[in-house]
């Protein structure tokens, strides 16, 4: 019983968490000067989006898509 307690909280969790990343990559896909596919395995896609930031300097972030993720471009 607490074993399933613990499960269905880390995959609450777990789903928390993919929503905000995927929230924050559609955000940083906007403002991309440029997006590199990293890797592309079975059930997910590495990607390293590169944008500028206000003073002009380039920024980057590593973002891991899994399998059934919808992003917007």
């Amino acid at each position: 019983m607490l074993n399933d307690y613990y499960s269905s909280y880390n995959m609450e969790k777990s789903l928390k968490e993919t929503t905000i990343q995927e929230k924050a990559i559609q955000d940083r896909l906007k403002q991309a000067s440029s997006i590199t596919i990293e890797s592309a395995l079975r059930n997910k896609v590495n990607l390293n989006i590169s944008w500028y930031d206000v003073h002009g300097y380039e920024q980057s972030q590593k973002y891991t898509i899994s399998a059934g993720s919808v992003i917007e471009f």
